[in-house]
């Protein structure tokens, strides 16, 4: 019974946060985000009716939909340093591609050890695939806050309660993993509920703070144009361009 209860309170708050995004056109402003809560809410309502009609299936249907779930999250992270970093294109296109490449590494490391076994098997996969995927996404979000201390940009109430969200939802689903790896069954029982009332938190923490679309700029008038990071930037252009000359003219002479 509270089984269900958990169940049906996360796909009424996911409604209800697809909805607002709708009704406010934030949609527009995170699409990344509301694409994968949509995807949550499919995934939820699959589950829910594989779980009462098909128990038999429910494990195998869970770890499928986790899967692209792991896949689709991922990029909400991008989406995250897109808008936050906006003031700095330079070192958002930096920070992007380095978790593109480290994302890359950690999927291809999933499969290849999936196909050493005899054969493929979606639990095993998608487990070390998520661990993977969420160890880079708890690093990732550390270092975001990292630049944003250190650049001293603010966050709107929209971004910051998706960060603050996602932040605790990739810190559960961490002990998660571990709780599922732990021996002792009884504790796993307790976590699962407790798992599930972290998410219906985060749900709540997303709903709250994307209720209505921020009155205020998250970034400072002016910040997008700010002279010592523009002149960083190009200082730094030109030292890479003389370096490949350096070694281009190098090579030549070799």
């Amino acid at each position: 019974m509270l089984d269900r209860l958990f169940w049906i309170s996360g796909i009424f708050l996911e409604l209800l946060l697809l909805a607002r995004g709708v009704r406010t056109r934030l949609v527009a402003k995170y699409p990344v985000f509301y694409i994968y809560v949509f995807f949550v809410l499919f995934q939820s309502i699959a589950r829910f009716w594989v779980y009462h009609w098909y128990p038999l299936r429910y494990m195998e249907s869970y770890w499928y939909t986790e899967f692209f779930g792991v896949i689709v999250g991922s990029g909400v992270l991008f989406e995250i340093y897109i808008k936050g970093l906006a003031p700095y294109p330079g070192t958002a296109r930096l920070a992007r591609n380095l978790l593109a490449l480290v994302f890359v590494v950690a999927v291809g490391k999933a499969l290849a050890a999936s196909m050493r076994g005899p054969m493929w098997w979606p639990a095993r996969t998608t487990a070390e695939l998520e661990r993977n995927l969420r160890a880079v996404q708890a690093f990732a979000i550390l270092g975001l806050v990292i630049l944003l201390l250190a650049y001293s940009i603010p966050l709107g109430r929209n971004l910051r309660g998706i960060v603050m969200g996602y932040t605790l939802f990739i810190a559960t689903s961490l002990a998660n993993l571990a709780a599922l790896a732990s021996p002792g069954h009884e504790f796993q029982h307790v976590w699962s509920y407790s798992q599930q009332l972290f998410y219906l938190l985060v749900l709540c923490i997303w709903t709250v703070s994307l209720w209505n679309i921020s009155s205020h700029s998250a970034l400072p008038t002016g910040a997008e144009t700010s002279p010592p990071y523009k002149v960083s930037e190009q200082q730094t252009r030109e030292r890479w361009k003389r370096i490949r000359l350096y070694f281009g003219k190098h090579h030549k002479d070799r």
